[in-house]
């Protein structure tokens, strides 16, 4: 019996329709890449931004227009010594020269730029993903990322026509609320055409959308800007990524259906298999009532609905409350560096061009990161269980570690072959960490669960980059960056591995 299903199984492979899941996984990867550059563009832009809408910190700034862009402006913290200073009283520089080295104006940093790039865009983003995903489990999931994907694409757009700091606030709350179904939401569709034995691997593979996404938000905030097209500046940066939302968009409407839930279910002994129900895609769609008709698709089966109960029953199971401490220290790191990333070099680098060295690193140390992850704990799982997992994510942060503590060490390039290596080693933990927690909750509320998970993971990691700012002043910058990007690498690790002991 087992032989005919295996055999049943593998001539399933062949066929035609075992490509769809690879497709709709390409069309979720990109919607996510989209989300990502959206979300992260603020970074890389806001010290245009801010001197154009007034808003966060006034600072002392090297002058565009200076033959050379001076390190000795980050040391002026009065506006008459700033305005005033020529790189003449250093003794480098023509005293016939009328230019000044140094100007007073909108640094970008600030609590301003920290309220919008956390909590204005985390505080919706986590509460809309709770409420999406308990919305997922009970419709169909294919039209909620397609709506919410819609959602952050207007939002998007119209920031490039914002006229003040009010304006980028509740635009970049929109833009948070669309955000939030897609890892959820996502995940759940993904756990459902993928098997166990290739399913990290399928999550790294839509976990690539992260960076690519954030990678793409330097090339595109560094060079649009700079173009200048129109006389718009930065404004650009966010019509053309609203451009790459309607293509996602219209991706998500008519490329990607709903697959049948509950495709990949556990047996008793805990292994996996696919239902022998209707795997071929086109016919399966009618387990969820979906046809071509866009009123049936919103018709579920009831035994998927989730019930409240059952989804405080998963998630206070004591593994996926440590899993949750430990992915917020992670997330609070990632978050530290990637908010503060184009700003960091800005202040200590000004007269270094950034040009297409983060985009390089995000992408290739990224995406490769990610893909090793979940290839090598879905080969490890086969050996030693789901805690080999949980070796993988504890191990992988310990060594990306001393690589992100060279980042702030040392001066570019060589930062950034630093950064590549702990690219590579860090971002091998966010498709094994929803893996483990897809094994951990059940099947009928993984969207609910998944969203609960992510509203606490993003409140922490999202909000507490916050803290930045107030140890700027006790620590410098660099130190307080020091504390949170390698410091909040080691403590996830710690916390992973702690983890492990708990399954």
């Amino acid at each position: 019996m087992k032989r005919n299903v295996a055999a049943k199984y593998s001539a399933l492979r062949m066929t035609p329709n075992r490509i769809l899941p690879w497709v709709y996984l390409g069309v979720m990867t990109y919607t996510y890449l989209v989300g990502e550059l959206s979300h992260f563009l603020l970074g890389i832009v806001s010290r245009p931004m801010s001197q154009e809408l007034h808003y966060g910190d006034l600072a002392c700034l090297p002058n565009p227009e200076a033959a050379t862009q001076s390190d000795s402006c980050r040391e002026i913290y009065n506006e008459t010594q700033c305005i005033t200073f020529l790189e003449e009283d250093d003794g480098s520089t023509d005293s016939s020269s009328n230019t000044t080295t140094c100007i007073w104006n909108y640094s970008g940093l600030g609590l301003e730029y920290q309220v919008l790039a956390g909590p204005a865009f985390v505080a919706v983003f986590t509460t809309s993903g709770v409420l999406i995903g308990a919305i997922a489990d009970r419709f169909n999931r294919k039209v909620v990322v397609t709506i919410c994907c819609g959602v952050l694409t207007l939002a998007t757009g119209m920031t490039g026509a914002a006229m003040n700091y009010w304006q980028l606030v509740i635009l970049r709350m929109l833009m948070g609320a669309g955000e939030s179904s897609f890892t959820p939401v996502c995940s759940s569709m993904i756990s459902d055409l993928f098997p166990e034995s290739i399913r990290a691997l399928a999550l790294g593979i839509f976990n690539w959308g992260i960076y690519l996404g954030y990678g793409l938000s330097y090339a595109v905030g560094n060079f649009v800007t700079a173009a200048d097209i129109g006389g718009l500046g930065w404004r650009w940066s966010y019509i053309i990524t609203g451009i790459g939302g309607v293509v996602a968009t219209l991706l998500l409407l008519l490329v990607v259906r709903e697959p049948p839930r509950g495709a990949q279910v556990s047996e008793p002994g805990g292994d996996k298999r696919e239902v022998e129900k209707e795997t071929n895609f086109t016919e399966g769609s009618r387990i969820t009532g979906e046809t071509v008709g866009v009123s049936s698709e919103v018709l579920v089966d009831e035994s998927t609905k989730s019930s409240l109960k059952d989804v405080v029953k998963s998630l206070f199971k004591p593994p996926v409350v440590c899993l949750a401490f430990a992915a917020c220290l992670r997330h609070t790191a990632g978050f530290s560096w990637a908010y503060n990333t184009q700003l960091y070099f800005l202040t200590y680098y000004p007269d270094f061009n950034l040009g297409l060295w983060v985009t390089g690193c995000s992408i290739i140390g990224g995406s490769l990161g990610v893909a090793v992850g979940g290839f090598v704990s879905d080969r490890l799982v086969k050996r030693l269980g789901l805690r080999a997992r949980l070796y993988v994510l504890a191990g992988s942060q310990f060594v990306a570690t001393p690589f992100a503590a060279g980042v702030l060490f040392f001066p570019p390039p060589g930062a950034f072959f630093s950064l590549l290596a702990a690219y590579i080693f860090a971002e091998m933990w966010f498709g094994v960490l929803f893996a483990v927690l897809l094994e951990l909750v059940s099947g009928s509320v993984q969207s609910t669960a998944l969203a609960v998970f992510l509203f606490v993971m993003n409140n922490v990691g999202g909000n507490l980059p916050v803290v930045v700012d107030p140890l700027t002043d006790l620590v410098s910058y660099r130190g307080a960056l020091m504390i949170m990007y390698p410091g909040g690498y080691l403590a996830s690790s710690v916390v992973f591995l702690l983890t492990s002991f708990l399954l």
